[in-house]
């Protein structure tokens, strides 16, 4: 089993949504705004920085998200569009740290 994910604020309903088929490939889902370490208000560069840290995978419809994880340190990283959420008109994009 794959380490942990977190879901971003602004696709919680998709993961919401896809959580059984997520917890098959992720050990847990941390939700930004229901977890007690990532508030709904964090700014990328925070959520960035305890992916690192904890060695999470993101997943956010933020395209540009990615940003913030070289703010926080990161040297490379892998991004991909995961998913297209349909209630939300908007694309899911998995994004993991390489090093």
């Amino acid at each position: 089993m794959q380490k942990q994910v977190i879901i971003d604020h602004d696709i919680l309903g998709w993961g919401t949504e896809h959580e059984a088929d997520l917890l098959k490939t992720y050990g847990s889902l941390m939700l930004v705004g229901k977890h007690p370490d990532l508030r709904q208000r964090a700014f990328d560069d925070k959520i960035a920085a305890y992916c690192r840290e904890k060695g999470c995978d993101l997943m956010t419809g933020d395209a540009r998200s990615y940003t913030h994880f070289f703010e926080a340190g990161v040297k490379t990283v892998r991004i991909r569009q995961y998913d297209w959420w349909k209630k939300g008109d908007r694309p899911v994009y998995l994004i993991q740290v390489e090093d």
